[in-house]
């Protein structure tokens, strides 16, 4: 019997309105574990070449881990994965919260959609059953009302809900998927993709239990790892803080993005930091699934202006910034009031945020005028405008219509695509990060396959101090010497490599990267023997991280066949800039020779063709992925 995971995957097709079930079997798990590794596969196996990611032929899959609704802290994620209608590239979001364990529990480890249907539906889904039900009445509604009316309807207050938004059913490129209100598969618009198939949410309740090899070994090591993992500084921090203290430290650092990257510190950062957030905004924290690190923030906020609904939760770090220092609003209340907007719609505040701040600076340039944005005057530091321009894109109202379509379509319609201010790759707007402080971030946002993405792989200062439990953690994976944030050098690019992989493996199995060395407090020892304890399976590191590294193959051989290349690896040119603010403010960090010779040894170390990014044929043998080259053919893209 299966161990850890249900061995069952619901396929779904809408327009037949037809529901089948697969059991693949232990090897199928083993190979690619679950997660992102499952839907690279229905992906790559199962969507034509150059599909359009709003068409009924793109498919979006919602996939748990072997590991996830397990007992230990940090194992409660899921992967959408499909087209990306924000990038066009193998997209994949995470979401943490309670959805996926919910989703194993009533019987599935993983749902597959295609197809569309003629009116706005749900899918119902609990105890081994799945049901395709009418949602005529709540599509239109916000978030909230959409879960409570599924609930009602259903006759549980414990059902969980993943939902779209009105955002994703007006097909906002950068529309998310949310479960329980509060936790998000946020980038690359899978709201969009799940509007496009006029699927309005996904409810699960389940009253089984799923089986582990040694639920004994699990309960103890759950049970040690709340009572001390707020004994070290990381642990506590994540306790206190969750992700608020970062706009502080990143801007005495000078890496904290304001006004569209133009600049990297605030003379204050405290107005958006954490000590101001815990007083002015926070009600309570909150864990996910089994969870005690209670890193999410639940705000309470009565003000005539700002007022905000707690049921959203509260904004993290990504947020704050993205909402607030980059677009120069120094304003808590007001980052708070447009997290809910965007969360009551269902959109992502990284590529909202950066995208309104493109069109600020288009419109300081003189790109855009007045006559462009209905009569908006488009300025920086103006948290009115901020709101109004999030309810109008949820909306595709007016010029929202417009900033609807993201940053990068924008800057090919404005004609200014190789300017240096569209913060973007592949078509995806960045996360609140700035490379010229961390050089192996922008690596990670250059080569990841989805998009610019700060969760690609660990950030360099985990790597600095040779005596950090950081550093020290990740010496069983072959990382032996410290390097500096802001090298590009050859131990940098073999650390990424392998970190990438690292952080791959863990989005696979449903894993939660605070709860686990490096980011979190678990050693990785432990966290394989957990992962033994759950799947009964005699596994190592080189067999996990392999199996992540087949699931990143079978997304750059879509990408390949959709005609990206190592030529879309770049960074904006903004970032090449001398260091703007911080120390070594004035320094050029990084050439864009340098940049590129890492990008180079990179695709070179992974068996990759250095022009087209493609996975060689002897690491798809390597990968047992013969398959896709049969599918793919033998001349890789130009």
């Amino acid at each position: 019997m299966p161990f850890g995971y249900t061995g069952k995957i619901l396929h779904v097709d809408l327009t037949r309105r037809k529901i089948e079930t697969e059991e693949p079997g232990e090897t199928f798990y083993r190979s690619y574990l679950g997660g992102r590794g499952i839907g690279y596969y229905y992906l790559l196996r199962d969507v034509p070449a150059h599909t359009d990611p709003l068409a009924p032929e793109n498919i979006l899959v919602l996939a748990t881990g072997v590991m996830t609704g397990s007992p230990i802290a940090a194992a409660c994620r899921f992967a959408a994965v499909g087209k990306s209608p924000l990038t066009g590239t193998a997209g994949e979001s995470e979401a943490a919260g309670f959805f996926g364990p919910e989703l194993k529990t009533a019987g599935f480890d993983a749902v597959v959609f295609k197809g569309r249907s003629e009116t706005p539906v749900y899918l119902w889904v609990t105890d081994g059953r799945a049901e395709i039900r009418d949602a005529r009445t709540i599509a239109r509604q916000g978030a909230r009302e959409v879960e409570d009316a599924i609930r009602a309807e259903l006759g549980s207050d414990k059902i969980r809900v993943a939902q779209t938004g009105l955002a994703g059913m007006n097909r906002v490129r950068y529309a998310n998927i949310t479960n329980n209100l509060g936790h998000f598969n946020g980038r690359g618009g899978f709201g969009a993709l799940m509007g496009s198939k006029n699927l309005r949410a996904v409810a699960a309740l389940g009253s089984g239990a799923i089986d582990f090899h040694d639920p004994e070994f699990l309960r103890k090591t759950a049970t040690e790892y709340a009572k001390t993992f707020r004994k070290s500084p990381a642990g506590e921090a994540l306790y206190v803080y969750g992700t608020t203290a970062f706009p502080e430290l990143l801007s005495a650092a000078g890496g904290l993005p304001v006004n569209n990257f133009r600049s990297s510190s605030l003379q204050d950062a405290s107005s958006l930091g954490g000590d101001t957030y815990n007083s002015l905004l926070l009600k309570k924290r909150k864990g996910c699934h089994a969870c005690p690190i209670m890193c999410k923030r639940v705000i309470a906020l009565d003000d005539p202006v700002y007022g905000v609904d707690s049921r959203y939760g509260g904004p993290e770090y990504e947020t704050i910034a993205a909402l607030g220092s980059n677009l120069n609003i120094l304003d808590l209340r007001a980052v708070a009031k447009g997290n809910e907007i965007c969360d009551r719609y269902c959109m992502d505040t990284i590529s909202a945020g950066l995208t309104i701040a493109f069109a600020c600076e288009c419109f300081e340039k003189g790109i855009i005028t007045a006559a462009d944005t209905g009569g908006i005057e488009l300025r920086f530091g103006d948290a009115g405008l901020m709101l109004q321009l999030l309810e109008m894109t949820a909306h595709r109202e007016g010029f929202g219509d417009l900033l609807a379509e993201g940053s990068a379509r924008l800057a090919a319609r404005w004609g200014v695509s190789a300017e240096a201010f569209c913060m973007c790759v592949k078509g995806q707007e960045l996360a609140l990060h700035d490379p010229r402080i961390k050089a192996g971030v922008g690596l990670s946002y250059a080569l990841s396959t989805y998009g610019a993405d700060h969760m690609n792989a660990p950030h360099d200062p985990s790597f600095v101090d040779e005596k950090s439990f950081s550093f020290q953690s990740v010496k069983p994976l072959g990382i032996q010497r410290p390097m500096p944030a802001v090298s590009l050098s050859n131990d940098k690019v073999r650390a990424f490599v392998t970190l990438e992989r690292f952080w791959k493996t863990l989005d696979s199995l449903g894993l939660c990267v605070f709860g686990f060395a490096p980011r979190g407090v678990m050693p990785l020892d432990t966290l394989v023997a957990c992962i033994r304890a759950v799947t009964g399976w005699n596994t190592s590191w080189l067999d996990l991280m392999q199996a992540a590294e087949r699931s990143s193959a079978l997304a750059r051989a879509f990408n390949s066949r959709e005609g990206f290349a190592v030529k879309d690896d770049r960074l904006p040119a903004r970032l090449y800039d001398p260091k703007p603010n911080g120390p070594q403010a004035g320094s050029r960090i990084f050439s864009r020779q340098d940049f590129q010779g890492a990008i180079e040894n990179y695709y070179a170390i992974i068996g990759c063709d250095p022009q087209s990014g493609r996975p060689l044929p002897g690491k798809l043998m390597e990968l047992d992925l013969e398959w896709v080259e049969a599918l793919l053919g033998t001349a890789p893209a130009a």
